[in-house]
């Protein structure tokens, strides 16, 4: 309805011109939307919210520049592989480990890492003869013929119920390593 009344107002001002006369002025004024501003800025505020929790996340897995302890640049590979493990250069990680010497204490905290190793390494395995005993037997659909539409299908034999009897006896003897280590 608006536009109808524009055309018309701009019609009228056009036969005035032809006519000779001067049509009516107009003036605009821009008036500020405070709700669109106010809206604007609440998105500009979450936005940036976002970006610092990203910053925040991803700043742990990025390593410093600089040592948390002894403040050295940290810029060889084994610094890098330290600070993951240990949130400290390699050079640091020398001087811990020599203290632990010195004091007696480097042969338990090596056997106690060992031993977390083997367990992370047999709950990994547990998992994967868990996600194995879920699996159902493999089907694959071959499309050998040239004609583009036939398409044959492929089961794979074999003694499946003994494969899953073997990962059975495989978990519960992982389970007892486990026990026996924890």
């Amino acid at each position: 309805m608006s536009g109808y009344r524009e055309r018309v107002r701009q019609n009228k001002a056009m036969q005035s011109i032809l006519r000779g006369e001067t049509p009516e002025k107009r003036i605009f004024v821009p008036q500020e939307d405070l709700e669109f501003k106010k809206k604007l800025q609440k998105e500009k505020e979450i936005e940036q919210k976002r970006v610092d929790e990203k910053l925040e996340v991803t700043k742990e897995a990025r390593m410093p520049w600089f040592c948390s302890e002894c403040k050295k640049v940290m810029k060889r590979q084994l610094d890098e592989k330290m600070w993951y493990l240990y949130q400290h250069c390699f050079d640091c990680q020398i001087k811990v480990e020599n203290k632990m010497r010195i004091d007696g204490t480097y042969n338990e905290w090596e056997q106690e890492k060992v031993k977390q190793n083997k367990l992370s390494w047999i709950r990994d395995e547990i998992e994967k003869l868990k996600e194995f005993k879920k699996q159902e037997i493999p089907t694959f659909y071959n499309q050998v013929a040239a004609d583009g539409y036939t398409v044959d299908k492929e089961n794979w034999e074999g003694n499946f119920k003994q494969l899953k009897k073997q990962a059975d006896e495989a978990l519960k003897h992982l389970q007892k390593v486990e026990d026996s280590l924890t």
